[in-house]
């Protein structure tokens, strides 16, 4: 599988997931709600429906970019920045000849 065609099935499946998890959500609880009897289906109109679930599509999405945020920020506390990595010499590497602060004086 080519990676663009792998970039643009993750997009596809990443925005159904985003459209369909509230949506499932939203039928848990109203499953829960009738379980409990603290809902009479009945009583809810079509736009109170939409209403709530365009509620939690708003919850996911804001929690979604959170969870992405919190996971990218602490990633780059656990993972030093490459560019000064790549700049700079490793501590753990024996330090080769001519390498030293008289060789680099000279030059």
């Amino acid at each position: 599988m080519s990676d663009r065609l792998l970039r643009r099935t993750e997009l596809v499946v990443g925005g159904l997931l985003l459209l369909l998890v509230p949506a499932l959500i939203l039928v848990a609880t109203l499953s829960v709600l009738l379980v409990a009897e603290g809902l009479v289906l009945g009583e809810l109109s079509l736009l109170e429906l939409v209403e709530l679930y365009v509620i939690e599509l708003l919850l996911v999405a804001a929690i979604a970019y959170a969870l992405y945020r919190l996971l990218g920020r602490s990633i780059r506390r656990v993972v030093p920045d490459l560019t000064a990595v790549e700049g700079g010499a490793d501590d753990d590497a024996e330090p080769r000849v001519g390498d030293g602060p008289a060789e680099r004086a000279r030059e």
